[in-house]
């Protein structure tokens, strides 16, 4: 049984396919592993992809759309994809008016509020309202099995 269950927001999971110019890229591959191991249980949602996609297009990457393709299918295989419910993407809605919130970033806060999951998350305004955590503190939590 995993130690602790995590969905992954973009800024996360794109560190596990571009590391240059990022931050908590170690900590971030950290979860990865820990997936592989099955101390965690790492979930992402159905918009990650076209997230994580345009980050490596459009951001500091700039990688071609070959590679984002086999990303893109590689994130497939790594973890499952999320799809909100009705009442996560209410709850999704609240929690974006309350504290200013994109509402795909918000889909992410209540997908894991709702499976009573932790988000791992590098995005401040999600940090800011607390609700999620930064790769560095889940990890620090994990523990490596033998």
């Amino acid at each position: 049984m995993p130690a602790i269950d995590v969905v992954s927001d973009a800024s996360v999971v794109v560190k596990w396919f571009h590391s240059k110019g990022e931050e908590e890229v170690a900590e971030s591959r950290a979860l990865l592993e820990a997936h592989k191991q099955r101390s965690a249980a790492l979930s992402v949602l159905d918009l990650t992809a076209y997230e994580v996609g345009n980050a490596l297009l459009r951001g500091r990457a700039k990688a071609s759309d070959r590679q984002v393709a086999i990303v893109l299918d590689s994130l497939a295989e790594i973890c499952p994809a999320l799809q909100p419910s009705r009442e996560e993407l209410r709850l999704a809605t609240k929690l974006a008016a309350r504290h200013n919130l994109t509402l795909y970033d918000a889909a992410y806060a209540a997908v894991a509020k709702s499976r009573k999951a932790t988000l791992a998350t590098l995005d401040e305004q999600l940090l800011d309202a607390n609700l999620g955590k930064r790769p560095s503190e889940l990890t620090a939590k994990l523990r490596p099995l033998t």
